[in-house]
């Protein structure tokens, strides 16, 4: 079967749009991945006061508030948002924690991200509203 002429002009043409397409989702997505309001519960961020086993101590402009780690909560670090691990958490990092209110006030991380040791955090919050 041949071919019309046009339709032969047009392959790579394509072909550079869709590797254009295709980078451009790829180089989007780790910004999409990481916006804040994209991660679902009550949000506390701030500076790690302490750790205790599975449980951190986040202190915000509104006061400390206890995080309760659990086997499923997951870890991020750095702007990439790399995979990490519970053995990244350092008292003085900056976080932003996802999770569910417990009955005692405490917040169940489901995801914790890691931002550093960022000294000013103009966005330190706890209101479990976000």
């Amino acid at each position: 079967m041949e071919q019309h002429p046009h339709v032969m002009n047009m392959e790579p043409h394509m072909k550079r749009i869709c590797y254009a397409l295709l980078a451009t989702l790829l180089a989007a997505s780790p910004a999409l991945a990481h916006d804040p309001k994209l991660h679902k519960g009550p949000k506390v961020s701030g500076k790690v006061v302490s750790i205790q086993g599975d449980r951190l101590e986040v202190g915000t402009d509104s006061g400390p508030v206890a995080v309760t780690l659990t086997p499923e909560t997951s870890y991020e670090s750095g702007a990439d948002g790399g995979k990490a691990t519970k053995a990244a958490l350092k008292v003085g990092q900056t976080v932003m924690v996802s999770g569910h209110k417990l009955e005692s006030g405490a917040v169940a991380a489901s995801e914790v991200m890691i931002h550093g040791s960022d000294e000013s955090n103009p966005h330190s919050h706890a209101d479990g509203n976000e």
